[in-house]
């Protein structure tokens, strides 16, 4: 069965739901016609007239990038310009152009975990709490013929996470009755004809903003008409439900801070980066986020990090945190860029060979 671009996005909204995303953040499509068949999807940081260059000539009809390629609204396009430029190069080969922005940056397995991950950091926690996912509980009635094809799509949907162990579930079996009207095409029994059949129902936790989703990716499965479920509202806190912007972890082996820099730069691929601090300064505990994260200095003083790590950091900031006595390593915007593999490989993990991450730098900036 060949995947349309919708298939691909649905996914990637299952990963990094659009819920955590900021207010205004303009998230999602920006360009094209999503209904149509995938041949490759590119992903990249930023979306430039060279990234859609190499999407045509890789095979790549779906861009998938960080940044969100229409930040502002249009109030026309001009085709003479930059951005009118890429949007008609877009149209005329039919690629779409997909951002998730503070979604990602938010979620889980999304940009500040891959960057604390790639730092080797431990006990990564959330760094600014945003906010804390409501779950639910799902149970379906099918019956016993098909429980484990059910039971399997709900676990890979994201029914039964819970802490380190995903499809959790519970089953009871039972009797379940139904009569089918004029105009029905059961899959069992005849019409008028009340059907007793031996059915499962098999339960588990969710977040509560994967329900919907959920639900139609079990019915592709189950073999009824009309499926029959239900869906409760739990009270409950579970593992791992808060989410945050950046991450804070701690360093296993502590060093001082010009040899954890060197650490940092070689793990991030960061040829430079600007210091401010103490260079004697030990090492044990490190915030990260990624991007412009210079906004957050207070926050991350008062959660007692070592050192900061971030990007953009302006120049009274940087004396803000110097007075402070905050370390920050600014290792610039474009090391987000570690994103590109990563969500390739999620995609390829999950959907079979479809994802290729940019070979292009989309850093303006040279050192000279």
């Amino acid at each position: 069965m060949s995947l349309s671009i919708s298939d691909v996005i649905k996914q990637l909204e299952v990963l990094f739901p659009k819920h955590l995303a900021y207010d205004k953040d303009p998230i999602g499509l920006h360009i094209g016609n999503v209904n149509r068949p995938l041949t490759k999807v590119l992903v990249t940081l930023d979306v430039t007239k060279a990234v859609v260059e190499e999407a045509i000539e890789r095979g790549a009809n779906l861009i998938v990038a960080h940044h969100p390629f229409i930040y502002r609204p249009l109030a026309s396009i001009n085709t003479n310009t930059p951005k009118g430029k890429i949007v008609e190069l877009c149209i005329k080969h039919d690629i779409c152009v997909y951002s998730m922005h503070t979604n990602f940056d938010i979620a889980k397995n999304g940009m500040n975990d891959c960057l604390a991950n790639a730092l080797g950091l431990m006990n990564i926690q959330p760094l600014i709490p945003t906010k804390r996912e409501e779950y639910s509980k799902i149970a379906i009635y099918v019956p016993s013929t098909h429980v484990e094809d059910v039971r399997q799509v709900m676990g890979d949907a994201g029914v039964g996470q819970i802490g380190a162990y995903s499809h959790c579930t519970f089953t009871t079996s039972g009797t379940g009755s139904f009569q089918p009207l004029a105009g029905s095409q059961p899959f069992i029994g005849q019409t008028g004809e009340i059907e007793y059949v031996d059915e499962v129902k098999i339960e588990g936790v969710l977040p509560t903003s994967l329900v919907s989703c959920v639900i139609a990716k079990i019915k592709t499965v189950h073999p009824y008409e009309e499926m029959a479920y239900d869906v409760y509202a739990l009270n409950v806190t579970m593992p791992d439900a808060e989410y945050g912007l950046g991450r804070i972890g701690q360093v296993e082996n502590p060093v001082e801070a010009s040899e954890y820099i060197q650490h940092v730069k070689q793990a991030l691929n960061v040829s430079h980066a600007r210091f401010v601090g103490k260079l004697n300064k030990k090492i044990k505990t490190v915030a990260i986020i990624g991007g412009s994260g210079s906004s957050y200095i207070g926050p991350v003083k008062a959660k007692k990090a070592d050192l900061f790590i971030t990007g953009d950091v302006g120049f009274h900031d940087a004396q803000d945190a110097q007075e402070m006595g905050l370390n920050i390593l600014d290792v610039g915007h474009h090391a987000e860029c570690i994103m590109k593999q990563h969500v390739a490989s999620l995609l390829n993990e999950l959907m079979g060979d479809i994802a290729l991450a940019s070979e292009l730098s989309t850093e303006p900036f040279k050192f000279v």
